[in-house]
């Protein structure tokens, strides 16, 4: 988020300050510091904080996660499956014929015409099928249908805690170091969730800011915003779509009564 606020046109472009910024986890180390300031580059470091709050308040129900967006297409005309649209993976690709559902999981070399060459090959273990680049034809088949289902995740919650961080400019200027107070304060404060990794989203909150001159006669003066962050330790696991269902009945259906 510094990174992207400090450079909004990309690190390749001019930063928003007027000057060159370095940003980077943890605490400087002092020679590189010193040279980085001697040059005119500043620095922020974005480091955790001594303490931790346990916070954890919620139950531990697996939550389904927004599914991927799929880009592969299956699409029937006739009795053909015309594979389209571009190889998405994890992805499961599947025809029904007659009813009975063939599933192949796409892999990440795969190319439409191998998509629908795996798919005839199962087909073709019960019936008929054959494949032509990204077509599909299975000649006599009463009903065919092509369905493309995403692999998502759910995610269950196992504790939470809400850990204090520091965001340090480390600066050779006073002036400099209020250009990038400029830029930084109001946009992280304006923040509510920010997306992590797993999925889910951490609630930051401004907590406080701390200006440092102890340093200025070494041409060092800093300034430090405290944010803190109250996140989940997850669990995650994949989920398919159903792309096909095989239902097993038992019994008669003489057994069954009925009252009028």
């Amino acid at each position: 988020m510094v990174s992207q606020l400090l450079y909004p046109n990309g690190t390749a472009a001019a930063p928003a300050t007027g000057f060159p910024c370095k940003v980077y986890r943890g605490w400087p180390v002092p020679a590189s510091l010193d040279q980085d300031i001697r040059a005119g580059v500043a620095n922020i470091s974005v480091c955790p904080m001594e303490g931790e709050q346990n916070v954890t308040r919620y139950s531990r129900e697996w939550l389904e996660l927004p599914s991927p967006k799929l880009t592969l297409t299956l699409t029937v005309a006739g009795e053909t499956v015309i594979v389209g649209g571009k190889v998405c993976c994890p992805t499961n690709a599947a025809v029904v014929v007659n009813g009975t559902p063939y599933v192949y999981p796409v892999q990440a070399t795969d190319t439409l015409a191998s998509v629908a060459t795996a798919l005839a090959s199962l087909v073709a273990a019960d019936r008929p099928a054959s494949s032509s680049g990204a077509v599909l034809t299975v000649p006599g088949a009463r009903t065919l249908e092509g369905r493309v289902g995403a692999v998502g995740s759910v995610v269950q919650e196992v504790k939470r805690q809400k850990k204090p961080f520091r965001i340090s400019a480390w600066c050779g200027t006073p002036q400099a170091r209020d250009a990038i107070a400029a830029v930084l304060d109001a946009a992280l404060a304006d923040a509510t969730f920010i997306s992590l990794t797993d999925g889910t989203a951490g609630r930051i909150r401004y907590e406080r800011t701390h200006v440092i001159d102890a340093a200025q006669k070494a041409w060092l003066y800093r300034r430090d915003f405290h944010y803190s962050v109250e996140y989940a330790t997850t669990n995650v696991r994949f989920a398919a779509e159903v792309v096909g269902d095989i239902i097993h009945a038992a019994g008669s259906p003489a057994a069954v009564t009925t009252n009028p």
